[in-house]
């Protein structure tokens, strides 16, 4: 561990550009592995990350996402994918419904269950399921990102890309579509400005 997770919160900032020093892959696993965890709307996991390290695939990602320096030059990009499979009617969700009951739940019990755990996203098209994946995908992201920070590792998070080329250039297809994608690597030049935040009296109000 080179930073504390306080000391992390301090330190991470948007890397614009990364020297070529690669990540090594227990760092890469710790990094992947936080974003397993990461808590979830009830505990769908609607999520999968491919991660990129190639310069070839990451320069041709870099394309799709307006030319952004820190894709291109990025150790690994990590994309999130969202996965829209979310409904009573689809194995996805059943399975990871199962999880949450006893083995021998009887098939009535367990449509019961189902139905209170997909009562909202039944009631969702498409285009909301992958809105409200996508949510639940920023939660991956940002508890990777701080774990990068802990191991020492440079971030940005990168939410502009041209996401229907994204989604051809990784060949996906139903139920996954691409959220958001996490560049990694470390840092070829300081921050230019020091970390601006508002003040603690000024988002946080007590009742």
């Amino acid at each position: 561990m080179v930073f504390t997770f306080e000391e992390s919160l301090q330190q991470r900032f948007a890397c614009k550009a990364f020297t070529d020093k690669e990540i090594q892959k227990d760092d890469l696993d710790f990094i992947l592995e936080a974003g397993r965890l990461a808590p979830s709307s009830c505990g769908f996991e609607p999520w999968k990350f491919v991660v990129l390290s190639k310069k070839e695939d990451n320069e041709a990602l870099s394309k799709l996402c307006f030319n952004q320096e820190n894709v291109a030059t990025a150790s690994h990009n990590i994309i999130i994918l969202a996965r829209t499979d979310l409904q009573a009617k689809d194995e996805y969700a059943r399975k990871q419904v199962a999880r949450f009951c006893s083995p021998n739940v009887d098939k009535d019990k367990f449509q019961q269950v189902l139905n209170s755990y997909t009562g909202a996203t039944n009631a969702m098209n498409e285009e909301q399921l992958y809105a409200y994946a996508n949510n639940q995908c920023h939660l991956a992201l940002m508890q990777m990102a701080t774990a990068a920070m802990v191991k020492g590792i440079d971030s940005c998070m990168i939410g502009g890309f041209e996401k229907a080329k994204v989604d051809e250039y990784l060949r996906l297809n139903y139920p996954f579509q691409t959220a958001v994608i996490l560049s990694l690597g470390y840092r070829k030049n300081e921050p230019k400005y020091k970390k601006q935040r508002l003040k603690i009296e000024e988002v946080v109000e007590y009742r």
